[in-house]
């Protein structure tokens, strides 16, 4: 795919990228429902040039990683329509992402919308939307070495000419799509979206422009495409409506809020998300109800990923998964050199507790040689950070 495809942002309805929701599951799920494009959740250059590329066969994945957390996990579900989006002020750092990442996304997406601390604090997000200059490198340094479309997504300014000359300005970059959310830096869900301004913007450019921010105003499948029309944009991507329907994206309905769950959870075990993922996308999902449904309560109070499962039938499933991605760890890592079985097996800090005795793996095995009365093995040590 070319880096210059405008194509690839037309005639689209995504999923928008959304911190702690837009993992592996929620993906995979939205693409199944009938989503045509997802966006990763936003993650800074910092972490994603730090991670190192890892392929799991277990999951059939491509896997980044940075010491035990996996930072970005890519299913070949997603081949085609996956889009990662970053945090970034850098245009170095964001030309070095588009040299590593290009060959496992299909898109790269600029974060330039986000109003929170987390993203502004550094000048990523919406802080950028008052550093034109920097913009510009930032996106011509992408579109010049990148082999996948490249985009942004922003928000309205308070002056609309503002935005239209914003707007312009990063077309002239190169990009292949544009995101815009219609609500300003300081403004919060509660406001209006600034329709009329995404559909001004949308008929003033020439690339396709994605419009954001129209979650409440959309009940029911049919309305993607009315919103869509209103606001004349080519495609459109949806957040917060996500969330609470997944379904949303389906054209035969939606589901029930136990149907919503049940098929989230059975990607989250299929995906092995995490344990924060997996609460934080289920408790989204079921609002309210985790205060008056009995399971929506044990999900609250779970303490894991299968304690989440398990209120909805689903433990068994979660077995199933860690037991298939046991076996396959074990055929295809594992190595017997010498009457010696050798492979990389990864112990994840936060989880020692619950080894036995809380002992560590080294302890462990150093008191079973004990009990043999052989010699304790020598270990080697090195930094991963």
């Amino acid at each position: 795919m070319s880096a210059k495809n405008t194509v690839f942002y037309s005639s689209c309805v995504a999923l928008s990228p959304m911190v702690k929701a837009g993992r592996t599951p929620l993906r995979v799920l939205s693409l199944e429902y009938g989503a045509d494009l997802v966006y990763t959740e936003e993650i800074v250059d910092e972490k994603l040039l730090k991670s190192t590329r890892v392929v799991n066969k277990a999951l059939n994945t491509i896997d980044y990683t940075l010491r035990d957390e996996i930072v970005l996990r890519i299913a070949k579900e997603e081949n085609g329509k996956c889009v990662l989006q970053i945090g970034t002020n850098s245009a170095i750092k964001a030309a070095e992402i588009c040299k590593k990442f290009d060959q496992d996304v299909d898109a790269i997406d600029v974060n330039m919308g986000c109003p929170k601390v987390f993203s502004t604090h550094n000048g990523m997000g919406a802080a950028l939307l008052t550093q034109p200059d920097n913009v510009r490198q930032i996106l011509t340094a992408m579109t010049d070495v990148s082999s996948v479309p490249i985009s942004c997504k922003i928000r309205v300014l308070n002056d609309h000419e503002k935005t239209m000359e914003f707007a312009k300005m990063v077309q002239n970059c190169g990009i292949s799509g544009l995101g815009i959310h219609g609500r300003r830096k300081d403004e919060r869900p509660s406001h209006a979206n600034r329709i009329q301004e995404i559909r001004e913007i949308a008929k003033y450019l020439d690339i396709p422009v994605i419009a954001n921010g129209c979650s409440s105003m959309i009940k029911k499948h049919s309305d993607i495409h009315k919103l869509r029309e209103e606001c004349g944009s080519s495609s459109i991507m949806l957040a917060t409506r996500v969330l609470s329907n997944p379904s949303i994206f389906r054209q035969e309905g939606l589901l029930t809020m136990t149907q919503e769950i049940e098929n989230f959870l059975d990607k989250a075990c299929e995906w092995d998300e995490s344990y924060v993922g997996t609460k934080y996308v289920v408790q989204r999902i079921l609002g309210s109800a985790q205060e008056f449904d009995e399971r929506g309560r044990a999900s609250v109070a779970a303490g894991d990923v299968i304690d989440i499962c398990r209120p909805w039938g689903k433990e068994s499933k979660y077995l199933e998964c860690k037991q298939g991605r046991l076996g396959i760890q074990n055929s295809t890592q594992l190595e017997l050199i010498n009457g010696v079985y050798v492979g990389p097996i990864r112990f994840a800090q936060k989880k020692l507790q619950n080894c036995l005795a809380n002992s560590s793996p080294k302890c462990v095995l150093n008191l079973y040689c004990d009990e043999l009365d052989v010699p304790r093995p020598e270990y080697s040590h090195y930094k991963t950070r």
